[in-house]
């Protein structure tokens, strides 16, 4: 299991591990969050709102009311239930494949451990809102895994903010 440094983004400098909050597209125009191990980069897929939610929580954007991954830190934090990691562990027919570990108090001695399937984007959206590692299989890396090396497309000087 390789645990994930950074959620990145794309500059006119190439990927970088500290800069956040920038769209990233596939040649259909679909939002692209890229995650970084070592020398490894993993590309994948979110949907605008999954996109726009990783982006507010990488920001700590504070919305006037809940949004849905605001919404379920509440309802674990009210449960006393923590996140403990986010785990993308599976790649099928080019989709991943993840989990939710959490963590809820109890009044014994052991808390109790709950494991739940979660598509990563999901995932990733609630573990930048609760500052929990994100871990990702060694074998998911190598297949989906690429080099980080990107460079910016021709004429892709300019990117979108997430927030605009």
């Amino acid at each position: 299991m390789c645990h994930v440094q950074n959620i990145t983004r794309r500059n006119d400098n190439g990927v970088t591990g500290n800069e956040v909050g920038r769209r990233i597209y596939d040649v259909l125009g679909r939002p692209i969050v890229i995650l970084s191990y070592e020398d490894r980069i993993l590309p994948i897929l979110a949907g605008n709102a999954e996109a726009f939610a990783i982006a507010n929580g990488l920001e700590k954007v504070e919305m006037p009311r809940p949004m849905t991954h605001d919404l379920i830190v509440l309802i674990l934090k009210g449960f006393h239930t923590s996140l403990q990691s986010v785990r993308i562990y599976k790649l099928e027919g080019g989709t991943f494949y993840g989990y939710l570990i959490l963590r809820q108090e109890t009044n014994g001695n052991d808390d109790l451990v709950i494991k739940i399937d979660c598509r990563p984007s999901d995932a990733i959206a609630l573990a930048v809102r609760m500052n929990c590692p994100i871990f990702c299989e060694k074998q998911v890396l190598e297949v989906a895994g690429q080099d980080n090396n990107l460079q910016p497309a021709d004429g892709d000087e300019e990117e979108e903010d997430f927030l605009e």
